[in-house]
């Protein structure tokens, strides 16, 4: 395997799947010897990342690794704010009026929730974590999220436990319902109870009858001016006296003249990282200043200069641009069989008349600042692509439904690092114009395609958790799942939701309900390992076990019940080298309730004989003599009186006492309970 393989979780693909049910058979597993003795078989007991079932997988045995670990941080990053992105924050930060901020913040620490409202664009996310770290400095900051698809968004389910400081964004919603409102003061509530600071982002209009009642409020007419950020950031950079010099500087003055801050920002930090020296004369200083602000030229009249020149006789060229900006790294032959598709599809005639007319490919590359490196296409300056591809987008919006449908069969013709490459292109697209439009050409197109839809998961998975595309991913996807139907589409999204739901369980969860509701049985081991691996993240283990227990209580229509007792059977019980069942483990912790265990257990033994499995499990460790974990309590009160579970425990012990061949008190001592409790009813 070579190290762009193994590096991209990719390897030599596996033959084409026959058929939709064949990418759902198991394969490519293999057994383990238990641990202890038992008669219930071997499972995969050591899950460091995924295990993917399926009859394709792109990448064979090392796409596991690259969704649970590379991948996995990477959401990490996506969703939660790290504690480089924070000091960036308070180091660059400037209110667009001092005054009112400096209010809101003294509110905001007397009365520990505030709100900020504003338009899209004036910085709100930007100002509540300058808020939140100045009030409470060295405190870890959350991002929550909501989910417009529940009747209370979601809210019910957020857990504010911790000290650490948060803030929501609403604006995904377009009013708040009395659900959400109900959801929200509870949400408030436990956040003060917690001793922890919160920050509400809220539209302009969005002055709900709760919002209203918070005393500490903040509305953001216009964003940061550049001059203030490109000042604050050059000081803290390279000091004061050469910030002062760089500003009354005419070019410098120009390039931020209207521009937005995160421009300011960028331009700061390239003349940081750019620095000759600390000591320069004043023409050494000059010359800095103009190779900054090449380096962070705007593009955008460049490229409208390059597309004036090519236009008409020479319009091919800008397909050309197009499909390298989109393939880039591609086999030279691919480019140029897949421009000639573009060309005919935008009705743009070829340069090439004939297979030997006009000048050859490495003169047209040069044209549009690309080359040929080892049979393979590259553009000259690193980020071209992207500036091309944004180029495309705000000029020519028409292309926009044409490149997805196109590049859906020109990514086909990829290998598979590219063909991963190519879909952080559009993920990279979509965050840069905060538009969704790019992801969901990657679940309706891509997510159709046994060929790609391996290579769109991670992308759709982490756009599925950034702040920019979030929400609109989430909705999109639920749309998938909730459309009548199994398609290969829904197996995309599945495993999308098995990603992402490490790092938000609960909204991941919902789609995977809704996908156990319509699919057949054979896709219960893949719905049932996708649970399993969204609790194997640390801290999710209570989240997933309430909802599969409600999953059965409210099962509604298709395999829901019956996919939520086989997933609590594998959580209940031990896993790997794990002597006691991590469920008990949490249990005594306090991190799951012993009464949602108890749910558990009785919505487990609907799973029939594959309740035995965490049962023997349970029953080492009460026959281990140490149960501090308090497991007899809750199998008695579990199995006391009920219909499946006191007889399959009892069993349980048969076998067990059969298998270890000797005396066992303990579970004596449990059996004896259950039978005097079914007397005494």
């Amino acid at each position: 395997m070579t190290a762009d393989e193994e590096r991209n979780g990719t390897g030599k693909e596996d033959e084409p799947d026959r058929a939709l049910k064949e990418a759902e058979e198991k394969g490519g597993k293999k057994k383990k010897e238990d641990p202890k003795p038992s008669p219930w078989g071997n499972w995969v007991r050591k899950n460091q990342g995924q295990v993917v079932n399926a009859g394709r997988v792109d990448g064979g045995v090392h796409y596991h690794h690259h969704i649970g670990e590379d991948i996995t941080r990477r959401l990490r990053r996506a969703a939660r704010l790290s504690t480089e992105r924070v000091n960036e924050v308070l180091a660059t930060f400037c209110p667009s009026d001092s005054a009112r901020y400096a209010t809101f913040q003294k509110a905001l620490g007397l009365h520990g929730v505030g709100v900020i409202t504003g338009k899209s664009g004036t910085g709100r996310a930007f100002t509540a974590v300058h808020a939140l770290a100045e009030a409470k400095p060295d405190t870890p900051i959350e991002q929550l999220t909501v989910d417009p698809t529940q009747k209370d968004a979601g809210i019910s389910l957020i857990n504010v436990d911790s000290g650490h400081s948060r803030f929501l964004d609403l604006t995904p919603l377009p009013e708040l319902t009395g659900a959400q409102q109900v959801g929200l003061r509870g949400l408030v509530g436990e956040s003060r109870k917690a001793g922890a600071l919160m920050v509400i982002i809220a539209g302009p209009g969005q002055r709900e009858e709760f919002l209203a009642e918070l005393q500490a409020w903040l509305h953001i007419d216009e964003p940061a001016r550049a001059e203030d950020v490109f000042q604050r950031t050059m000081e803290r950079l390279c000091g004061a006296g050469t910030a002062e010099r760089w500003l009354e500087a005419t070019e410098v003055q120009k390039a931020l003249e209207g521009a937005e801050p995160a421009r300011a920002l960028r331009l700061a930090q390239e003349a940081h990282r750019s620095r000759p020296s600390d000591q320069l004369s004043e023409e050494e200083e000059t010359l800095w200043i103009k190779q900054t602000l090449e380096a962070c030229a705007d593009v955008t009249e460049e490229l409208a200069r390059w597309f004036k020149r090519n236009q008409r006789e020479n319009e091919f060229r800008r397909v050309l641009l197009a499909t390298v900006a989109l393939l880039e790294g591609a086999h030279r032959s691919v480019i140029v069989h897949h421009a000639h598709r573009l060309a005919r599809e935008w009705y743009v005639p070829s340069l090439w008349q004939t297979p030997i007319s006009g000048d050859g490919l490495t003169a047209h590359l040069w044209e549009i600042g690309a080359h040929v490196r080892d049979d393979r296409v590259h553009f000259n300056r690193r980020g071209h692509g992207d500036d091309a591809l944004d180029y495309l987008w705000r000029e020519h919006p028409g292309t926009r439904t044409l490149v997805e449908t196109w590049a859906t069969e020109a990514v086909a013709d990829l290998e598979s690092p590219q063909r991963f490459e190519a879909a952080r292109r559009w993920l990279g697209l979509a965050r840069r114009h905060r538009d969704e439009a790019p992801v969901a050409a990657l679940i309706e197109h891509w997510g159709d395609s046994y060929q790609l839809m391996w290579a769109a998961i991670p992308a759709l998975a982490e756009a599925a958790v950034t702040p920019e595309l979030g929400t609109q991913v989430r909705s999109a996807l639920y749309r998938a799942v909730t459309a009548s139907g199994a398609t290969l589409r829904d197996r995309t999204v599945l495993e999308v939701c098995r990603v992402y739901g490490r790092v938000q369980p609960s909204t991941a969860l919902t789609r995977i309900r809704h996908i156990a509701a319509k699919v057949p049985a054979h896709w219960d081991e893949l719905l049932i390992q996708a649970v399993e691996d969204i609790a194997g993240e640390p801290g999710n283990i209570g989240i997933v076990v309430e909802a599969l227990v409600s999953w059965h209580e409210k099962p509604g229509r298709g395999r829901v019940a019956t996919v939520a007792s086989l997933a609590l059977c594998r959580l209940l019980a031990a896993r790997g080298g794990e002597s006691v069942p991590r469920v008990m483990i949490e249990m005594t912790e306090g991190q799951i309730d012993e009464g949602m265990v108890i749910a558990a257990w009785r919505a487990a033994s609907h799973a029939g004989t594959q309740v035995g499995r965490p049962l023997w499990g349970w029953l080492d460790v009460l026959e281990s003599g140490a149960d501090e974990h308090r497991g007899f309590d809750v199998l008695c009160h579990a199995a006391r009186g009920h219909e499946r579970l006191s007889p399959a425990v009892k069993r349980g012990i048969g076998r067990w006492k059969h298998a270890h061949g000797r005396r066992a008190p303990a579970l004596d001592g449990l059996s004896r309970w259950l039978d005097e409790s079914e007397e005494t009813r």
